[in-house]
């Protein structure tokens, strides 16, 4: 007698392994695009901060140029202000020594997005403590970067 097969279809087992290979392939797939997007958002921020260092010091030599003192933002009365603004950067040696090394207050500013569209610097809602004549911005809205780094970017070396 002959014995007729019927290989229509799959198996389970074909079936559940199928399954499980697609979810493995799903979550490395999302976990690549969450790292992406972490990865794009800290180059943004950096990007920003050393656009807005570079508005600030286009607007340093502008003033130097024209013998004027008038920049945007206000300015601080002391520098304890400043250091109670940056209460989430905790420990930073550089930027610590930065301040205590250059800590006249009145050369630091608050910029806040009204501020920065007078460096033309739109779209964005950070605000920033900006030191003029060392080129230094502090993002003080998102104050470190997604790997926990302090955003903040200098021009020239007080420290010299």
């Amino acid at each position: 007698m002959k014995i007729i097969r019927n290989d229509k279809g799959i198996t389970l087992a074909a079936l559940v392994i199928t399954i499980i290979v697609l979810l493995i392939l799903a979550s490395i797939a999302v976990y690549t695009g969450t790292d992406s997007i972490k990865d794009a958002k800290e180059n943004i921020l950096i990007s920003e901060v050393e656009m807005v260092q570079h508005a600030a010091l286009e607007r340093y030599t502008q003033e130097s140029i024209m013998n004027s003192n008038q920049y945007p933002g206000t300015p601080y009365s002391s520098m304890d202000d400043i250091k109670d603004e940056l209460t989430e950067l905790g420990s930073d040696q550089k930027l610590t020594q930065l301040l205590n090394n250059n800590s006249t207050p009145g050369d630091y500013y608050l910029l806040t997005p009204t501020d920065l569209e007078e460096l033309q610097i739109t779209n964005t809602e950070d605000s920033y403590i900006i030191n003029y004549k060392l080129g230094l911005a502090i993002n003080i809205t998102n104050q470190k970067t997604g790997s926990g780094e302090p955003a903040y970017v200098y021009a020239k070396d007080s420290t010299d």
